[in-house]
């Protein structure tokens, strides 16, 4: 059995002579929160529907989802930037980062291709010049 310190440890808000009584409905607090986090997985992040079939597969898949959520609720408490959403819902969480991350992305493939034309545009003007030089000879 538990000693005092921790039960009072796993039902910090239940009165001390309830507590070895109400311990099951305690632990199952954690189990609902671990339930919470994996419907959120599912619905919010498009999970549901998400199937493997080996245990590897499963393993794999447990382990991203974890850490990709981990990461999304853990961002506003370590980036100031995202200071905002510590309060938000997993939802908005991660529709706001989602866009952001658009965002960045975007703009990444954006400026490869300025930088892909400006090096075309370079390429073009050394090859007429070239072929001036070569002309005019």
């Amino acid at each position: 059995l538990l000693d005092d310190q921790e039960l009072e440890t796993l039902c910090p808000e239940v009165p001390e002579a309830d507590r070895s009584r109400l311990l099951p409905y305690c632990l199952y607090g954690f189990r609902w929160a671990i339930e919470v986090i994996f419907y959120e997985q599912k619905t919010f992040w498009s999970f549901g529907k998400y199937m493997v079939r080996s245990k590897n597969g499963i393993e794999s898949y447990v382990n991203f989802l974890a850490i990709a959520y981990s990461c999304v609720q853990l961002l506003p408490f370590k980036q100031e930037r995202y200071a905002h959403l510590k309060e938000e819902s997993s939802q908005v969480k991660k529709q706001l980062i989602g866009m952001a991350i658009q965002q960045e992305v975007f703009f990444y493939t954006f400026v490869l291709s300025i930088e892909n034309r400006i090096k075309s545009l370079a390429i073009l003007k050394a090859y007429e010049r070239w072929a001036e030089e070569k002309h005019s000879f």
